[in-house]
This record gives structure tokens, sequence and C-alpha cells, in this order.
């Protein structure tokens, strides 16, 4: 039976869309939302030990600081540390020289507050896109052993790059890139299992795209927020209809749906896939 991913991109609500929203990134500078971030991360806590399921929690560097025993509780409970940029920014735009070193920072203070290695990666809103992929080799330079940031679709008004591979594999400067799950539906490719995704799409939906990846021999990434799982929620005033729909519809529900897919299907951390399928070895990636 093939395995999966389910990572956690933890931060606060606010952050996840502040860029989205076009407010000003300096507002990160001020976000008081441990609260908001640690109650709805120990839900989902509570429900992955529940369910005996370990993932991959994607924590915004500056968070190691700021709340490191909640970084310290994740990596107790045997669930993989990864790195989500010291900010929720997105890549382009940044200058190469100051996102290699607050990457670097974030990256070491992970690992001193986890007592892990940090090896994964994943770029705020997956913004490694066409114009930014140089950030792969920074990645590469800084010691990641993978990166999770890349959609295969060529829609979204934000990231996907068009035909990028689908499955895992690994780049030219040997880095391992574990894409975002999408399926194929009549020529056309559409993002499924994650976010935004899981909450709109009905469930059956969900399970079978990931059934249907799954028989083709592949592994699924999926990814969550705490705030689309756990019960805080903050009301932002003054959005439009459609930006209500798009960021609050049915979070909160997704924690009560969530249980369903986990007992249906198989999880691990995706450090725990890439080392079964032998991309750390120098191998080329297994495709189950």
């Amino acid at each position: 039976m093939v395995v999966n991913c389910l990572s956690i991109d933890v931060e606060g609500f606010l952050e996840s869309n502040l860029q989205s929203l076009g407010w000003d990134p300096q507002c990160l500078e001020n976000i008081a939302d441990h609260y908001e971030i640690e109650s709805n991360t120990h839900c989902v806590l509570e429900m992955l030990n529940d369910m005996g399921v370990k993932g991959t929690f994607v924590f915004v560097g500056r968070l190691a600081a700021e709340i490191p025993n909640m970084i310290r509780k994740v990596a107790e409970l045997g669930h993989e540390v990864a790195c989500h940029s010291y900010m929720h920014l997105r890549i382009p735009g940044s200058a190469k020289d100051e996102f290699r070193g607050k990457l670097d920072a974030a990256k070491k203070q992970l690992e001193d507050v986890s007592g892990q290695e940090v090896l994964g990666f994943r770029a705020p809103e997956f913004s490694i896109i066409a114009s930014s992929l140089w950030a792969l080799d920074i990645l590469n330079e800084l010691g990641f052993a993978y990166d999770s940031s890349v959609y295969p679709i060529g829609f979204h008004d934000v990231y996907g790059i068009s035909g990028a591979s689908t499955s895992i594999h690994k780049l030219s400067n040997g880095l391992i890139e574990f894409p975002m799950a999408t399926i194929s539906i009549l020529g056309k490719r559409f993002p499924f299992g994650g976010g935004g995704y899981f909450r709109l799409y009905p469930l059956f939906v969900t399970k079978w795209c990931l059934d249907h990846v799954n028989r083709e021999g592949n592994s699924c990434m999926l990814y969550m927020h705490p705030y689309e799982l756990g019960p805080i929620v903050p009301t932002l005033s003054g959005l439009s209809s459609y930006r209500r729909f798009r960021h609050y519809y049915n979070c909160g529900n997704a924690g009560r749906r969530l249980p369903e897919l986990l007992r249906a299907f198989r999880f691990a951390p995706a450090i725990d896939i890439l080392r079964y399928k032998g991309c750390l070895e120098g191998n080329s990636c297994l495709t189950s």
C-alpha cells in the first residue's frame, strides 16, 4: 500500500493570507497570534495521536524564538519538523542574499529548538515558480534534502509550474522534489487534498483522487493549516464575498472530515517516505 504525507503548514491565519489580501507585509512584525497557533496546533496533535498518524509540521522560522515549546512538543511526539521560510512571504521579488541569510537562520533555529536535523522546505504560498527556481540551489547549499513547494499546475494566480513532474523526483542539483498532490482529468491537471481544496471538495472527491494517484504507485503530498483544523479562526473585516468564501469556507469543519481520510489511507512524515523510496541514499526515487 502506498504511503502519503500529511503536512501541516504552521503559521497564523492573518499571515497565511496577508499577501493575498494585499496587506502590507510589515504587519507581520506586529502579529500576536501565538494563542491561535498553539491552540489549533494542539488540537491537530491530539487528533493525529488519537489516529496513530505521524506527519510533517512545516514551521515558519520565526516561531522557533516565539513559541519554542510548541515546536519541541511536535518533535517529541515523533513528527517531522520542516521549514516554511523565516516569515510567511513569497519568494519572487526577494533578494537572493537576504533569502539565503534568513533561511539559514530559520533552519538553524528550528534545529536548535526541535533537536532534529531540518531537511525539508516549503515556500510560503508554494512560491517556487518559474521566476524563483534559483531558490532550489540555495536550499541545496544550506543542506536541505528535499523541497515540497512545486504545484504542477498552470492556472493559479499565485503559484504553479505547468508541465512540472507530478511524482517525487531528483533535481539536477541533487535536491529531491516532493510536489503537491494533483490529478489529471481529461488531459488537464487539477490540485486536490490540501488547504482550500480539501475544504472545497466533497470528501468523496478527495478520497477518489487520492486513491486514483495511489493506484498509479505515487505518494501524495497533502497539506493543511492549524486554523483549518482547530477551533480558532480569527475574523477579518472588510473582505469581499469572494475572499470571505475562499478563506473561511469549511474552516474548522476540516478537522471533523480529516479523520475519515486518515482511516482510509496510510500516512507518514515526508522524510520517512523519501528514505523508504531510497531517495536519500543516492538512488533514483522509486514510485512505490
